[in-house]
């Protein structure tokens, strides 16, 4: 007969709540996440962010007794809607390529083989709760933009390559897809790049001064406030931060605002004074999951805005979610698993141009 009794644990519980705290610093506290975007910690599902308008024309000369009226203040709304994460990670040691040197190196075939979490070979555990650390930047960054919860394959009118599992990108409505609802190319803060709409991946190749046009475009379009804030950034995918550095060089341009700067061996560019990021991850998932087989979908994008503007928030105040990494004994299995939430809001159209 079956025993009854069941019982459900987390092995040593104390240090993987300190691997909780370390992925958070690591990830919501990595200066450049944070240079990109505004993180919320501590959002609740359907926590409200307010705006507030701005007053009309006030002041008319006096006529009689009853003072001129203006109008109010119109207050509006956007809503978090945090969603909830998971993922594990399963290592086996015995499943390791025998010319695998690095983790070779790493264990030891003796009592503790099988046994990464802990003893003489958690040097390997621990090398597998770093690379998740490593990547989980990535994969925010990647959710926060791309996810849409309508996302659809090519062969269903959609945008995703045929045989990408669309569970690791519909799970709610990222960036892009707020950005291009809100500001559709009809719209007068939409930048056409018509490259995009080009028929084969060799005719949406930027050509010479695409790139350095699409960024005057932007500029002249943007809101005062935003050029005047101060934090304001050009994001674009590495096609058009490649494309302006190649015309800077072509007309030898390093002043005027349009700048080329070196800094620890690392190129810096910028336009009327604004930083030009280059974001690769965009470059990345478009190349991998965004491909029809003749063309990509959109492979040109920019985006100038503000961190404060493009928000990632979490449930988390202080620690990743949850993270526990075990070792199955019976299955001889390390088991790392991680549960989180995530949740990305573009807040005022005014503060934002984007060209696609």
């Amino acid at each position: 007969m079956a025993s009854e009794i069941t019982s459900s644990f987390a092995f040593n519980r104390e240090e993987l709540k300190d691997w909780s705290k370390v992925i958070n610093e690591l990830t919501f506290g990595d200066p450049t996440l944070n240079d990109l975007h505004d993180i919320e910690q501590g959002i609740k599902y359907n926590q409200q962010i307010v705006f507030a308008g701005r007053m009309g024309l006030m002041g008319k000369t006096v006529s009689g007794c009853t003072p001129n009226a203006v109008a109010g203040v119109a207050l509006t709304e956007k809503t978090w809607t945090p969603v909830d994460m998971d993922f594990r990670l399963e290592h086996c040691s015995a499943d390791v390529n025998a010319q695998d040197k690095l983790i070779r190196q790493m264990s030891k075939m003796n009592p503790d083989f099988y046994n990464v979490i802990e003893g003489s070979n958690s040097v390997v555990g621990n090398f597998l709760v770093a690379k998740v650390v490593e990547g989980f930047n990535e994969n925010l960054l990647r959710q926060a933009w791309f996810s849409d919860t309508a996302a659809a394959l090519t062969t269903g009118g959609g945008v995703f390559k045929v045989g990408t599992d669309l569970g690791f990108f519909n799970s709610f409505n990222g960036l892009f897809k707020q950005i291009f609802t809100e500001i559709p190319n009809t719209d007068a803060k939409y930048v056409a790049i018509t490259k995009n709409a080009a028929a084969s991946y060799a005719l949406q190749a930027l050509a010479a001064n695409d790139a350095i046009n699409t960024l005057k475009a932007m500029y002249n379009k943007a809101d005062s406030r935003l050029l005047d804030s101060g934090s304001a950034k050009f994001y674009v995918t590495r096609s058009i931060w490649d494309g302006y550095l190649n015309d800077l060089e072509s007309i030898q341009n390093s002043g005027a605002g349009n700048t080329i700067i070196n800094e620890n061996g690392q190129v810096q560019l910028t336009y009327r004074g604004i930083p030009v990021v280059k974001i690769e991850i965009w470059d990345r998932v478009i190349s991998a999951y965004q491909d029809n087989g003749t063309k990509w979908n959109l492979p040109h994008r920019a985006v100038l805005s503000t961190p404060m503007n493009l928000k990632i928030g979490t449930l988390a105040t202080g620690d990743f979610g949850a993270l526990e990494a075990f070792y199955d004994q019976y299955h001889k299995v390390n088991i790392i698993d991680g549960v989180y939430t995530i949740d990305a809001k573009h807040l005022e159209k005014y503060l934002t141009v984007v060209a696609y």
